[in-house]
């Protein structure tokens, strides 16, 4: 997908398609939970591996090492945040938890919006 339409319009999509699938995930509907945890996850993955095939192609010189920072952020982050995760159930439930990953969509979409300008940029 990445090849075909772009790498910034592939991860920015899976963003989309992640944000969807976790919106599906807050009604008391069993098939509507699992079409979303599905598309959560779909989303999730297609946007991680877009953007981890990125680095290699932003990166001008120390390709290995743009790639091994960024591997360290994911899984530091997910580490981090994943448990904080807890926090936000703990405190509102599931509503606070989609809350909190909702919050955190949005801030890797801003990421996603900002790395694709630069490489436009970059690219001229």
């Amino acid at each position: 997908m990445a090849d075909r339409f772009g790498r910034s319009q592939t991860l920015l999509t899976a963003e989309i398609v992640s944000a969807a699938g976790l919106a599906l995930t807050l009604p008391n509907n069993l098939p509507l939970l699992l079409v979303g945890v599905l598309l959560f996850t779909a989303g999730f993955f297609a946007a991680h591996a877009t953007a981890s095939g990125w680095v290699g192609l932003l990166a001008r010189q120390h390709r290995a090492e743009a790639s091994a920072l960024y591997l360290f952020a994911y899984y530091a982050g997910s580490s981090a945040l994943g448990a904080c995760s807890g926090l936000a159930y703990a405190a509102g439930g599931w509503n606070a938890s989609v809350a909190y990953v909702c919050v955190l969509l949005a801030l890797g979409f801003a990421v996603a919006v900002l790395v694709a300008r630069r490489a436009r940029r970059t690219a001229r």
